[in-house]
Formats: C-alpha cells, sequence, structure tokens
C-alpha cells in the first residue's frame, strides 16, 4: 500500500528486495552507507576507547545490533516527521522499512525477534510501524571505525569484577546517578554517552573532568558517535536515539561481564502523563518510560540469550530528590558542570556567559528543583532568572505557565482521580514495573506526583522569600504575576481564550474605526487576519465537530497541541435584539462536547447589550466558555 509516510531504507547497498519493488516512490528510498571502503559513505558511528581486549568480547550478534541501532537512528535524523504543529499521530508517525545487512542472519530473521523490535521502537517513536529485512552481510569484516581509541586511553581491567554499567548525558540527573553508584561501591564504574555535536562534546567531556577530579581512578569512560556525514539532518526530534544509546550501553555491560545497565533519570520526566492521546502518540518524549526499557529489556535479553536487566534507580523520585542527592554526598559543587537546557544552539544575548537559557521545559524544572533543594546557590548561569526577570517572549510565559498547571493538577488530584484520568498510561506503567500489586505501584506513582507538587510550592516560596519583596514594586509579566493571578490554574484553552479576547478587545475597535461592518463574515475576516498577525496556529471554518446527527463548524479554531479551543463571531445590529444573540449563544453551547472550551466574540457597536457583566456571567459559570463583547 502507498502512502505518503512510508519509507525504504537501504543500508550499506544491500539491493531493494523484490518484495518492496514498486511499493514506494524513489524519493522516498533512503540510501544509508556506514561501512569503510564502501562508496558514497554517509554516517560514521565510533566507540571511542574500545580497547582490543574487549572487542574480543563483542559476539557478531551485538555488533549487528549496535549497528542496526545505528542505521535506525541516521534514517531518524534524515526522514522528516512534519511541520512542530502536525502533532496528531496520523501527521507525525512513518511506516519505516529497513533492509539492512547482518552477520547473525537466523538470529534476526526469527519472527519473535523481528517482533520484539519492532514494538520497541514503536512505541519509543510513535511511529505506525517498523519493518525488516536482513540479509547476510557478505565479503570481509575488518574492523572499522566502531572501536577506536584516539582520545581517552583505556587499560586493561578484569571484567570477572562487579562493575556498574550506566548511561551518562551530561545532564543533573545522570551525574547524580554516576555520583550514587561510585559512592555506593568501591569498584570501577563504567560509563558511555552518545556524543551528537560539539556542544554535547564539550559539556561531557566537563562534566567527566570533573567527576575524574571527584572520584580518582574509578571511571571507565566509553563515549559514542553517531553521526552523518556530508549530509545535513532534516528532523531533529531524534526519538531513537536512546535506543542506539542503550545498544551500546548493553554491549559494553557484556563486554564487561555484567547484565544490568543502569539509567538515571527523575521519575515525573521518565513518564511524562499526558491527558491527551494525540500528545502522547506524537510528541511526548518516552525515552526513560518504564516501557520503553521493558521493551529494550526483551530486544537486548534475547541477542544476550539470557536475562539483561536494565536498572531505573530514580522512577520513584522527583527532580527535586535527585538534586538533594548530591548534596547528601557533598558533591553539589559538581552541578554547575552540567547542562540541562533545550536550547543551547540558540546562542544567549541576555548573559554572554549562561550555558542555559532558563525557560525551556527542561530549565524551569532544574530552576525549581534547585530552589526547592535549597541548592540555588550553586546552579548554573541562566540567559533569563525566572526568579528575578520579567519573562522575555510568550513561550517563557508559557513553559511556566505549564509547569506550575502541570503541579497544580496533581495536587489536588486525590487518589480515585488520579487512577481514573490517568487509567490508560498507568496500564502501561505497571505492566512494565516488578510488582507484587499493582494498586501498590500506582499508590507510590501518585505519592511520586503529590511530592513533586509540593517540592513546586516549596521551590515558589524560596523563590518569594530570597527575591521578592511586598514592599518593592511589582515585577510585571512574571512569575510572581503568575502566581498572583492563579493562571496556573486555569485550563490551557481558558488562558488562550483570556489572551485572544484581550488582544481582539483593543484591537477590533481600531481595525474597524472607519470601516462599517454589515455582516459576520467580514467580521470574521478581521478576526482572522489579527490571529494570524503572529504567525499562531488557528484555522477559519475548521474542524468539523460532530454534534448527535447534525455537525457544527466554528467560525474559528485553535490547532495548537495543547489545547482545543473553538472561536464563535455574533454581530448584534441595531435592529437584533440582544435576546436573540442570547439564544444563538445557547443553542451554540449545546453543539459543541462537554470538554471543548469556546470562545464568543460578541461585537456590539451599538451597545445593545446594557450589562456586560451580567451577560458574560450567566453564560461563563455554566458552560466552558469565554464572552467577549467588543465595541
Amino acid at each position: 500500500m502507498k502512502t505518503d509516510t512510508r519509507h525504504i531504507i537501504l543500508c550499506d547497498n544491500v539491493a531493494l528486495p523484490d518484495s518492496l519493488t514498486g511499493t514506494t516512490p524513489n524519493h522516498r528510498v533512503l540510501r544509508l552507507i556506514n561501512r569503510e571502503g564502501l562508496a558514497n559513505r554517509n554516517m560514521s558511528v565510533k566507540i571511542h576507547s574500545f580497547a582490543s581486549h574487549l572487542q574480543s568480547k563483542m559476539p557478531n550478534r551485538t555488533r549487528d545490533l549496535i549497528e542496526i541501532a545505528a542505521f535506525i537512528y541516521a534514517a531518524d535524523r534524515q526522514i522528516k516527521r512534519g511541520t512542530t504543529d502536525q502533532v496528531e499521530f496520523t501527521s507525525w508517525a512513518r511506516e519505516l522499512v529497513f533492509c539492512i545487512p547482518v552477520r547473525d542472519l537466523f538470529f534476526w530473521q526469527q519472527a519473535d525477534i523481528t517482533k520484539q523490535l519492532e514494538d520497541a521502537l514503536i512505541f519509543i517513536t510513535g511511529d505506525k510501524s517498523y519493518q525488516f529485512h536482513f540479509t547476510k552481510r557478505i565479503g570481509l569484516d575488518p574492523l572499522t571505525s566502531l572501536f577506536h581509541n584516539d582520545e581517552i586511553a583505556s587499560e586493561p581491567m578484569n571484567t570477572a569484577v562487579t562493575c556498574p554499567v550506566a548511561l551518562f548525558s551530561g545532564g543533573l540527573d545522570s551525574l547524580a546517578g554516576v555520583v550514587s553508584l561510585l559512592e555506593k561501591t568501591s569498584d570501577k564504574v563504567i560509563i558511555t554517552s552518545h556524543r551528537s555535536n560539539s556542544a554535547t562534546t564539550r559539556v561531557q567531556k566537563r562534566v567527566y573532568d570533573a567527576l575524574k577530579q571527584a572520584y580518582p581512578s574509578r571511571l571507565f569512560y566509553h563515549p559514542l558517535e553517531c553521526t552523518l556525514t556530508n549530509v545535513r539532518a532534516s528532523e531533529e526530534t531524534q526519538r531513537t536515539r536512546f535506543f542506539l544509546y542503550t545498544a551500546v550501553g548493553y554491549a559494553l555491560a557484556q563486554a564487561y561481564g555484567q547484565n544490568e545497565l543502569n539509567i538515571f533519570e527523575n521519575g515525573i520526566t521518565s513518564i511524562n502523563l499526558s491527558k491527551r492521546q494525540d500528545v502522547i502518540n506524537g510528541r511526548a518524549s518516552r525515552t526513560t518510560h518504564p516501557k520503553t526499557l521493558g521493551l529494550l529489556q526483551e530486544v537486548f535479553s534475547s541477542v544476550a540469550s539470557r536475562p539483561f536487566k536494565i536498572l531505573h534507580p530514580f522512577l520513584y523520585w522527583t527532580k527535586t530528590e535527585v538534586v538533594a542527592s548530591l548534596k547528601q554526598y557533598n558533591q553539589q559543587g559538581l552541578i554547575t558542570a552540567t547542562v540541562t537546557c533545550t536550547k543551547t544552539f540558540l546562542g544567549f544575548k541576555n548573559r554572554t556567559t549562561a550555558s542555559h537559557c532558563g525557560y525551556c521545559s527542561q530549565c524551569v524544572d532544574r530552576r525549581f528543583a534547585m530552589y526547592a533543594s535549597q541548592l540555588d546557590k550553586h546552579d548554573a548561569i541562566y540567559d533569563f532568572d525566572l526568579a528575578t526577570e520579567a519573562f522575555p517572549c510568550n513561550d517563557a510565559r508559557t513553559q511556566v505557565v505549564d509547569y506550575m498547571r502541570h503541579a497544580h493538577s496533581f495536587a489536588t488530584t486525590h487518589f480515585g482521580e488520579f487512577c481514573e484520568s490517568y487509567l490508560d498510561p498507568l496500564a502501561d506503567l505497571t505492566a512494565y514495573i516488578p510488582s507484587c500489586k499493582e494498586e501498590e505501584e500506582v499508590t507510590k506513582l501518585h505519592e511520586l506526583y503529590q511530592r513533586h507538587s509540593a517540592a513546586v510550592q516549596r521551590a515558589y516560596r524560596r523563590m518569594v522569600d530570597t527575591h521578592y519583596s511586598i514592599y518593592g514594586p511589582p515585577l510585571p509579566n512574571s512569575i510572581y504575576e503568575v502566581v498572583n493571578d492563579r493562571r496556573f490554574q486555569r485550563d490551557r484553552a481558558q488562558c488562550l481564550a483570556d489572551d485572544i479576547a484581550q488582544m481582539l478587545t483593543s484591537t477590533i475597535p481600531i481595525a474597524l474605526a472607519s470601516t462599517k461592518v454589515n455582516h459576520e463574515n467580514a467580521l470574521n475576516d478581521q478576526i482572522q487576519a489579527l490571529l494570524k498577525r503572529d504567525g499562531a496556529a488557528y484555522e477559519r471554518e475548521y474542524p468539523t465537530v460532530r454534534f448527535s446527527f447534525s455537525t457544527v463548524v466554528p467560525d474559528h479554531s485553535s490547532t495548537n497541541a495543547d489545547s482545543d479551543l473553538f472561536i464563535e463571531a455574533k454581530y448584534i445590529r441595531r435592529s437584533t435584539p440582544p435576546s436573540k444573540v442570547t439564544d444563538q449563544l445557547a443553542a451554540d453551547i449545546m453543539k459543541y462536547p462537554p470538554g471543548t472550551y469556546k470562545l464568543f466574540v460578541i461585537y456590539d457597536p451599538e451597545r445593545r447589550i446594557k450589562d456586560d457583566t451580567g451577560f458574560k456571567r450567566d453564560f461563563e459559570k455554566r458552560s466552558n466558555s469565554t464572552i467577549c463583547v467588543v465595541r
């Protein structure tokens, strides 16, 4: 079946199988070359410091696994999902067919093995499907740049000694995890990291050097590089990066005689609960989700032909508790070396020495955790300081409001409501968390989110105590204004409706000052122009909403991933009785599903509505709607 989302990836000059001929246009056939000596090589995979005494412990099947993961990652970087506002499952999901040469063909061709791979990748990426066509790798198999020693000296070690193996990103959680391993054992600790760009490499080197100084001769470090060469990446979500990362972690654990791999991330980030299914399928990260780890554990156990465990020690820890563990071990001085920010590629203008933007979701989470644990004095430098400055852009305010809204929702959610609201994601969680009783696990998860909410409140109180005085001037457009207005307690769609209403109230009178509106279509033309002025995603007369046996088409709607907002415009003429508008609004409210939010823009130049407050109050308190009266 031909679809716009289907792509075929031919790896290391594998020929297109007859069964796939004609199923996909040539422009959706991607050719990836990793092996040295082949023409048009466009990707490179390197594991630094993988010494010769470990190479001999790398079975062909494990080499295959790393190369399969590398091909998948390279394809992920080159095959575009869609634009950032196309977040629904059907818009973002791709169908990827890989044709890959392998050494252990019998193993990889087994139906249950390919099914394990496909299931893991579909969940990790949110893609629609993965298919694999494996062929026998032919010719000599010389050592390639997969293993080399040009940067970090590696010494032979006794692989019979138990040495924990961990993933190491250079972030705060992985730092705390590696420190906890070093503190709990006197053995060596083996770490690996993925270097995706030069900035990431610098950060990881800096954190590694700080760890070496704090724990001399205790670390074995094997960084991984997997990069595209002579081609520019077109997709930056990099969902399959974690599969490659953990595959190398598995290979290292096996080479060092271990059957466990440690992964460190706080439970709130790992679980990443979201009520919206389209966000879950399309955009929500599943990198360290327990189901992801469980599915990968199944793959690695099959490759090893024995049980292999992926450990997640911080699953029931909040970010604040992770940070506090560094204080417990008296290693808070290492914090400044780490980078959590997702926007370092932008460059910083407010503070040129900053290492963090200060307002991306990761920065906001880190900032609150540092204040909650009373370690804010040990934190990094932020281009925007949310505790002392006004928001530099709308995105900054949105990130903070959403973060506080998320915490508030769990602070006010009792156990039964928690179970009901998150029934499906909790089912995915409990199925992959070792436990005797499901209810006990859900209880622990509920308590985790309750502690997170409490930590957010502690962090805000410390910000106020440290930086905000009731005797000083108010700081407009800041976190303190957000809290004072209780904006985070309102639904996203309601906040969006309020913002639009405020904007239209001030701009429509100006736009129509010298223009007489003769009909509602002309009014909607003006509203559409004003909504589109900042490039926001709004649609005119879309989508159709089903109601019983009929449909309703909104005048405008928001296509933002985080809110469903429908906008209706009404024009009250001199001859229009206000009761008619009341009847129209009541009828429109009934046509929309109960969970949707509505914004009604009432253009009333003749002042037919005598009591705006009473008119709006009666509607707004009975339905999910905002009434905006404009003159």
